[in-house]
């Protein structure tokens, strides 16, 4: 009886031992094996599919990532946002191109607002301005154009 209790305890350890990753690399790729697997079967998934894997991926997403983030290099960062990305879009059931559209629709629209602004405020001057300074450089492209045919016409 006190060897299955303790194999019992034994077996779980060693359960969350196994479950946890023990390295960036190691996180980085049972990260990704684990989106490629909701991808191959979220078809498939019922509520409890989806409570586990909405359960294992708050663990990628939050408490591994702490673990390892300070040594995260920049390549690793867009893996991790890649497959964050495509998760959503699995669970969701949106194309990637649709998730980015929504996540950045915002940014663009201030952004097009920002350009209709300078258009209606500023551009109008800008515009006499670049007018001028290509007149000017107009004029002297000519000058330096009949410099250069005279000193031509001289010399022969």
């Amino acid at each position: 009886m006190k060897y299955s209790k303790y194999l019992i305890v034994c077996c779980l350890i060693w359960l969350v031992a196994c479950s946890t990753p023990t390295s960036k690399e190691d996180y980085l790729n049972r990260f990704e094996r684990f989106v490629d697997r909701v991808e191959n079967n979220h078809e498939k998934y019922g509520k409890k599919d989806w409570e586990w894997a909405d359960a294992k991926f708050e663990k990628y997403n939050s408490k591994w990532y702490l673990e390892y983030s300070e040594d995260f290099t920049l390549e690793d960062q867009l893996k991790i946002k890649g497959l964050i990305i495509k998760y959503h879009a699995l669970k969701n059931k949106e194309s990637v191109g649709d998730m980015l559209r929504n996540l950045f629709k915002d940014d663009v629209n201030r952004i097009g607002e920002k350009v209709e602004e300078y258009i209606d405020e500023d551009f109008d001057e800008d515009l006499d301005k670049i007018i001028d300074g290509a007149t000017e450089i107009g004029d002297s492209a000519v000058k330096v154009m009949e410099d250069a045919v005279r000193i031509l016409d001289e010399s022969f």
